[in-house]
């Protein structure tokens, strides 16, 4: 895994150390020699990491750290603070002005690749969160969220599994009185994973040795690997010293990890820390999909649009070809709709528009699709129908359309509305969605043609 990592020292030996360290594993090290230029060049090289030493004299790590967090251009990047005070005090100040991991000199190799894997990794899945959440911004689809308006103090709970019980019952009394959010204990590895399902907490405090022969490096593992626990924070508690069991946990899928004994404040901090980071990313995906329904979504009726139709068309007929099937297409049109616009008002036409959408989806099956194509022009997809029953469910929405009438917003009384219903039966044959659609359309112009209100098929030419 490459990437561009910034070192941050006022010590010549120290860049020339952390250099010859990261090039070796072939990262691309780029160097300042004070907080000002490293402000200055974190906007024009755009690293995928900064590596910050604590101690410089014109303005110390921890303001660095703060005013890069703070920068749109920069607050996506995640920065290891490098100190040679290696207390709680010091770490807790770091995460607090919002660096993501704390390396202590002298560096132990093992530690310090793994943590910059760890977060390369973090870096990538963000900036393709980040990258997409732009294009839909772009589009007008959704807003900016900056990670620093993240709150942390809502949410899921936090599942610690500690090695004991005793442990867990002061964890437990530690995070409840600094962090204020529900907690779950349980010291068995299996319990861990049934209450990960139920209870889906946002993040796992893990120690590595769980009772009854439990393995916390198998939890961490199976967490990444399940669904529903894949974005979920996890921070692995390891014994003082125990390097290899850190860097494996990280590798396997940890967040962060800290070594036991620890200070309460810190696992408060790292957890803040961590919860804020998984609650940006679930903002970003959610933001994306949003986006993405706001981009396949008709929001006038909240069924799909055109787009996403066309698309689906290509599944129906893959379908039909893997099972060498039919299926029916029907194109829907409102009969006279201009004149309801004319003679209500559009707010008119809108409540009749969402009422026949209502009445379409109640009467189709749940694989059936239906979306807007435009106007009052409607589309329905049915996978696995012949003529006969294509026939009857056409017949089916042209009376629950006709059957009662549309009452409309404001007082405005009611108003009767008729569809005219073309259907086109395709097969595998078929090789052309957009020829298909075209038949289900001119057997729609046949049915307006005959007077409205009513059902005709397409007649293949003899």
């Amino acid at each position: 895994m490459s990437g561009r990592v910034l070192v941050v020292d006022d010590v010549a030996t120290n860049r020339l150390l952390l250099r010859a360290k990261l090039s070796s594993a072939y990262y691309d090290v780029v160097v300042a020699e004070n907080g000002t230029q490293a402000l200055e060049m974190a906007c024009s090289e755009q690293p995928d990491m900064i590596m910050l030493d604590v101690m410089m004299p014109d303005m110390d790590g921890f303001e660095v750290c703060a005013i890069l967090k703070a920068g749109q251009e920069t607050a996506h990047i995640p920065v290891i603070m490098v100190t040679a005070l290696d207390t709680p005090e010091e770490r807790i100040r770091g995460l607090e002005a919002g660096a993501d991991d704390f390396l202590s000199k002298p560096f132990n190799d093992l530690a310090l690749f793994a943590r910059v894997r760890n977060l390369m990794r973090m870096k990538m899945m963000f900036d393709e969160l980040r990258l997409r959440d732009l294009t839909s911004r772009e589009l007008g689809l959704t807003d900016f969220v900056s990670e620093q308006e993240i709150e942390v103090e809502a949410g899921g709970p936090i599942l610690l599994a500690p090695p004991c019980l005793l442990q867990g019952v002061e964890w437990d009394a530690q995070l409840r009185e600094q962090l204020g959010l529900a907690t779950i204990v349980t010291t068995s590895e299996r319990e861990a994973m049934n209450l990960a399902r139920l209870e889906l907490p946002d993040c796992f405090v893990v120690h590595q040795n769980l009772m009854e022969g439990g393995d916390g490096l198998r939890l961490v593992s199976a967490l990444r690997a399940r669904p529903e626990t894949r974005q979920a924070a996890v921070i692995l508690v390891v014994e003082n010293g125990d390097v290899q069991t850190a860097a494996k946990g990280l590798d396997l899928g940890a967040s962060d990890y800290i070594e036991s004994p620890f200070d309460g404040s810190e696992l408060v901090a790292r957890i803040r820390s961590q919860l804020r980071r998984k609650r940006y990313s679930d903002r970003l995906r959610s933001n994306v999909r949003n986006g993405l329904m706001m981009a396949v979504i008709d929001p006038l009726t909240g069924i799909y649009n055109r787009r996403y139709a066309s698309q689906h068309m290509n599944r129906v007929m893959e379908r039909a070809r893997e099972t060498d099937g039919v299926f029916a297409v029907m194109m829907i049109d409102l009969d006279k709709f201009k004149s309801i616009n004319d003679r209500f008002g559009h707010d008119a036409g809108d409540a009749v528009l969402r009422e026949f959408s209502r009445r379409l989806q109640e009467n189709i099956r749940g694989v059936d699709l239906v979306a807007r194509f435009g106007g009052e022009e409607f589309f329905v997809a049915m996978p696995d129908v012949d003529q006969a029953a294509a026939a009857h469910a056409a017949e089916r929405i042209r009376r629950a359309v006709e059957g009662s009438p549309v009452v409309l917003p404001g007082g405005a009384g009611e108003v009767s509305v008729t569809v005219s219903v073309g259907v086109a039966i395709a097969s595998a044959a078929d090789v052309d969605a957009e020829a298909i659609i075209k038949r289900a359309d001119t057997a729609l112009f046949d049915a307006k043609e005959s007077g409205r209100n009513r059902v005709t098929f397409f007649a293949r030419a003899a």
